[in-house]
């Protein structure tokens, strides 16, 4: 390791040259300038004790003291150099020991000290938790199985401040709060466990797009009526050429576009937002199956949060998850009309966001703690996730995108015509 090239171990090297080339010179120079002492004192005072006599003190006595500097000098000019040399990878060490310690300790958190497997389930892949519902006067409505989002790419879609927060003091009435600050058990310590712990289970890219790309073909499916994964592919590559033959007219309508493909982007979805280029509304379809894709729970979806009961299976019966109720809690969806989320419908979006790029610029950021967004969105607690790619700065980890581009701007497409 020590004689591995690098720039460090080269500056060391440098230094424990020049050290010992320097004292070689001076016991040269020393040796040339050597002469034999006088004495100043012909006779010892009385009131002095006999001391070695000059011969040994100026010999024996003096080659082992020169020895003995010589031996620190070695220690200072090899030693500090190469503890230097090696100071990086300590400090490297403790930091990522201390994060596996944290890890750790969140881990037995996760699974046993605050059993948040119960809902989220084994290392956050999602799972449910069983929640009463009220009604307005809190009489007992009904006992549901509530859909736990996948916490294996919670970093993908909210800051490790966000999640924070959430531990801190919970989210929607169903999560409880778990930090000392909201009333809950865990000390903040404890909450810097569990969010070590969540760096650690986060999914690799690839496995994040076969999760929510198998939710996107199961409903593309169930929207055809059929299994037929050769039928869903082909509806899919329709919905490609729609985007590719909004770009082309965008193009065409403006050459000025040339050469930028993000402008190119955006004046496509203009156009297949507004209904104007071939194919928008086969799109806007695509737009609503990612709107309610089922994935993992619903974790990447947006009707969690922007319809009511969508997260319980609300038009189900009984048999299906709901305890003492007679029957369906509704009788159909008010597709994201909204509930934890603000309500989509009646054209809220169009108000919000002026253009379909700054709606697909948020949806890809999310909202951020205390910012504003849009035309008049207040400022909250960031609990809006971000689902494009996000970069944590302060742990120098870029996390991936929940969503592609193309795939937010279908749903982008779907919210402008609510």
């Amino acid at each position: 390791m020590l004689l591995a090239a690098s720039t460090q171990r080269t500056i060391g090297f440098v230094i424990l040259a020049v050290v010992f080339i320097g004292y070689v010179v001076y016991l040269i120079l020393n040796a040339r300038a050597s002469r034999d002492e006088v004495g100043s004192e012909i006779e010892l005072a009385a009131n002095r004790r006999p001391y070695l006599e000059d011969e040994e003190l100026e010999g024996s006595k003096l080659d082992k003291s020169l020895l003995a500097g010589l031996a620190m000098l070695a220690v200072i000019g090899v030693g500090l150099p190469l503890y230097w040399l090696g100071e990086p990878g300590r400090h490297e060490g403790l930091i990522a020991n201390t994060d596996r310690i944290f890890a750790d300790r969140g881990g037995e958190l996760y699974t046993e000290g605050s059993d948040c497997q119960q809902c989220h389930g084994a290392e956050g892949t999602g799972g449910s938790a069983p929640v009463t519902l009220t009604d307005a006067e809190g009489n007992f409505v009904a006992t549901v199985a509530w859909a736990a989002p996948a916490l294996n790419t919670v970093l993908s879609r909210y800051s490790e401040d966000e999640v924070r927060h959430v531990l801190n003091y919970g989210r929607n009435n169903v999560m409880p709060a778990w930090g000392a600050p909201g009333g809950g058990p865990l000390t903040p310590q404890q909450i810097e466990y569990l969010i070590h712990y969540m760096r650690r289970i986060q999914i690799p890219e690839s496995e994040l797009r076969e999760t929510v790309d198998g939710g996107v073909r199961d409903g593309i499916a169930e929207h055809l009526g059929t299994d037929d994964d050769a039928a869903v592919d082909e509806w899919l590559n329709a919905v490609d050429a729609a985007v590719e033959e909004a770009r082309a007219m965008a193009l065409a309508a403006d050459d000025s576009l040339s050469g930028d493909d993000a402008a190119i982007r955006y004046a496509g979805l203009e156009l297949l937002a507004s209904g104007e280029a071939p194919g928008s509304e086969l799109y806007q379809t695509y737009g609503e199956i990612l709107f309610n894709n089922p994935a993992a729970g619903g974790t990447y979806s947006c009707a969690r949060c922007h319809t009511y009961g969508w997260s319980f299976d609300a038009t189900t019966d009984g048999d299906d998850g709901i305890d003492g109720h007679a029957g369906p809690i509704l009788e159909s969806y008010s597709v994201a009309g909204g509930f934890f989320g603000p309500n989509l419908t009646g054209g809220s979006t169009l108000d919000q966001f002026e253009t379909a790029r700054l709606h697909s610029d948020f949806i890809s950021a999310g909202q951020s703690i205390g910012a504003t967004y849009g035309r008049g969105g207040a400022g909250g607690n960031g609990q809006m996730p971000g689902f494009g790619p996000r970069t944590d700065d302060d742990v120098g980890v870029i996390y991936p995108a929940t969503l592609t581009e193309d795939q937010i701007d279908a749903i982008v497409a779907f919210e402008r015509n609510l």
